[in-house]
């Protein structure tokens, strides 16, 4: 009998900040296996008292950056960094197409 196949672990690692700023902001590497697929970068917005997490994703293939949405959630970062990597429609900002709002919904 053959074992399933495996998918490759998705991790993160804090990387050093890029300069001495005191308000460079936290940025981490997110690979699946060895693989990089991307970045999330933590952020305070205005006054808000939660900490935004961005991420940004590669294209399979290109290695194009895209600006993915923010969220306060780390973990669904991550997740939407694997999703995106296996199927880059799961994010529409590199297409061009503008605000989701300005289209039909079908």
């Amino acid at each position: 009998m053959t074992e399933p196949a495996t998918e490759p672990e998705i991790s993160t690692r804090l990387l050093p900040p890029a300069t001495r700023r005191k308000s460079e902001p936290p940025r981490w590497e997110v690979r699946l296996g060895p693989t990089i697929i991307g970045w999330i970068e933590a952020r305070r917005i205005g006054g808000a008292s939660a900490t935004f997490y961005f991420a940004y994703g590669l294209i399979p293939g290109t290695g194009e950056t895209v600006n993915l949405e923010s969220n306060i959630e780390f973990d669904e970062r991550v997740d939407l960094l694997r999703r995106f990597h296996a199927d880059p429609m799961v994010a529409e900002q590199h297409l061009n197409l503008g605000y989701s709002g300005d289209r039909p919904q079908s």
